[in-house]
């Protein structure tokens, strides 16, 4: 489960981060001069960020153990509960300017990978090749950039969100 379930939803966390990061070039030239003075820790809260900025799992469901009250609302033990991660991540009593991406936001309490007994499995194997892979991309590519005439596509899913083209010229 590790290697399906992980492997295409990191493939999307990178497509869309490279995406985010084309679109707001001011944040991997942060990165890179970031690298250049020898700051190890801005590729992984990067990494945090680009999660929490377009994450690839946008609908998770749950069903309540026990009743419980979320936001005046009393959920009786049993329901089924439905998650949106991707607007969790953009909730504005959690995350100043949370429609901005901002590299440097710290702390980050993003849902990207859920919380409790339901979180995500891989996450720390998620974390590890996206950190790996920005780095590299950053550092071997400084000049790769979306491709101004064929514009990046998604795929039709409404859980799982990924990209099906990112072209790229460089």
């Amino acid at each position: 489960i590790l290697l399906q379930a992980g492997h295409g939803t990191t493939q999307d966390l990178l497509g869309m981060g490279m995406l985010a990061l084309f679109q707001n070039p001011d944040q991997p030239a942060f990165l890179r001069e970031a690298k250049r003075r020898g700051e190890t820790a801005a590729i992984p809260t990067a990494v945090e960020e680009l999660l929490r900025y377009d994450t690839s799992v946008q609908i998770s469901q749950r069903v309540a153990d026990g009743p419980f009250e979320l936001g005046g609302d009393r959920i009786p033990a049993g329901e089924v509960c439905i998650i949106f991660n991707g607007a969790a991540n953009r909730d504005p009593a959690v995350f100043a300017a949370p429609d901005r991406l901002d590299v440097r936001r710290d702390p980050n309490p993003h849902l990207s990978f859920g919380l409790g007994r339901h979180t995500c499995l891989g996450q720390s194997q998620a974390r590890s090749e996206l950190q790996n892979a920005f780095d590299i991309l950053l550092e071997r590519f400084p000049d790769l950039r979306l491709d101004a005439s064929n514009p990046p596509a998604y795929r039709d899913s409404l859980f799982l969100r990924g990209l099906a083209t990112l072209p790229v010229v460089f």
